[in-house]
């Protein structure tokens, strides 16, 4: 603050008071903000300190003190004329309504008048349009971003006195507006350059809870070095934000160049895998455990409705349900090798199950001839084998055939 700033406050006899010093004559004045009174009685563990509602008028009171020193200085300044360069005076007082942290505050300005050519001047640097502190538009935009807009207002109404400001949609324009200066901020890149970089990316949908609305799929994810940095990025799909260029901007924020080796983790979507191509991830992606453990789920539970209605098939389902088991244990502990081991124990066992399959009986196709038959399970061994068919592997002869 120029001029005026605050060196503190305190209570004295039960009186809240903002003591400050003056940066002209270097004096300190002191402003009563507000009288409190609480028990002494501390049989009572409530009694103890202030309350939340004595904390939030002692903070807006201090602001407004605070608020009041500031432009009282700052309306010392006055400007020279933009046209002749004459000396300006005081032609009248507005007032600016700007909503803080600490709630609503009103700053008194000057307005000026050239006594040369009678143009009217504002004061100096005083930011137009401004009608919230950045502080408050940063935690709006956080709450927003960690909770919903109307649990979020209620959050910042709770704790803090804030007036203006408080509904949903408000807090939604202030998180939009901060997430759009985001965007479109210049790329920081740190000194140190990453020679490995991490690349999670996943999708999820958002489903309304009204029929006929918009249903939203958003594709979220987050890149990693191994020094600790991190950067964690989001956007809905099929929208202007494009979501290659996005990742790319993450990159270079945590050091990334084009000698970066760069490892990449989904769920196995080629969506998600032509979208990191665009970003230049040229390695495959690979699937990490969350995706790798519903898919062998999803495979136990097909290993689990398999039939059982012959021995062979019997024998090979309890097989492949016990491997599905182990196959989840070995990935998740890192055994590549006995996980192959447990791949191919799967692979076998569905082979005499495939094998075994039978055909309904056919009729001959002589229209002379009534005599039903059956492909010989033969069939299926061979083509296994990779070895020709004859027309005696596929069927027997029949009396039509013969003649």
């Amino acid at each position: 603050m120029t001029g005026r700033v605050v060196a503190g406050w305190g209570i004295v006899n039960g009186v809240g008071s903002a003591a400050g010093r003056n940066g002209v004559d270097g004096r300190t004045r002191s402003v009563e903000v507000l009288e409190i009174s609480r028990p002494n009685d501390l049989s009572e563990i409530a009694n103890l300190g202030l309350t939340l509602p004595e904390a939030k008028q002692l903070l807006a009171r201090v602001q407004q003190a605070v608020v009041a020193a500031q432009a009282h200085q700052h309306a010392v300044l006055r400007p020279d004329c933009s046209s002749c360069g004459g000396r300006c005076h005081v032609k009248d007082w507005r007032p600016h309504q700007v909503a803080t942290l600490f709630g609503g505050v009103t700053v008194r300005l000057p307005r000026f008048l050239c006594t040369g050519c009678g143009r009217t001047e504002t004061g100096i640097s005083w930011p137009s349009h401004c009608r919230s502190t950045p502080e408050l538009d940063q935690l709006r935009a956080h709450l927003s971003a960690l909770m919903p807009y109307r649990v979020a207002a209620c959050v910042l109404t709770h704790l803090l006195p804030v007036e203006a400001g408080k509904s949903p949609e408000t807090l939604r324009g202030h998180t939009l507006k901060v997430g759009e200066q985001f965007r479109n901020a210049a790329t920081v890149k740190p000194a140190a350059v990453a020679p490995t970089i991490t690349i999670s990316l996943d999708s999820t949908f958002i489903r309304s809870c009204h029929d006929g609305e918009r249903h939203l799929e958003v594709r979220v994810g987050n890149v990693e070095t191994a020094a600790g940095g991190r950067q964690v990025f989001g956007a809905v799909a099929r929208t202007d934000t494009d979501l290659a260029l996005l990742i790319r901007r993450n990159l270079e924020t945590v050091g990334g160049t084009d000698e970066t080796e760069l490892t990449a983790f989904t769920d196995g979507c080629p969506g998600l895998r032509s979208l990191l191509a665009d970003a230049g991830v040229t390695n495959p992606p690979i699937a990490d455990w969350f995706h790798i453990a519903m898919r062998l789920q999803h495979a136990k539970q097909a290993a689990i409705g398999l039939s059982t209605d012959e021995p062979g098939r019997m024998q090979a389902k309890t097989v492949i349900v016990a491997e599905v088991e182990r196959l989840r244990w070995r990935i998740w502990n890192g055994k590549a090798k006995n996980a192959r081991r447990s791949i191919d124990r799967i692979r076998r066992s569905c082979m005499p199950s495939r094998a075994s399959t039978t055909i309904a009986p056919q009729a001959c196709r002589h229209a002379s001839c009534g005599t039903r038959y059956t492909k010989s399970p033969v069939i299926s061994r061979v083509r296994a084998t990779g070895s020709s068919i004859t027309l005696s592997d596929i069927a027997p002869a029949c009396g039509s055939e013969l003649r």
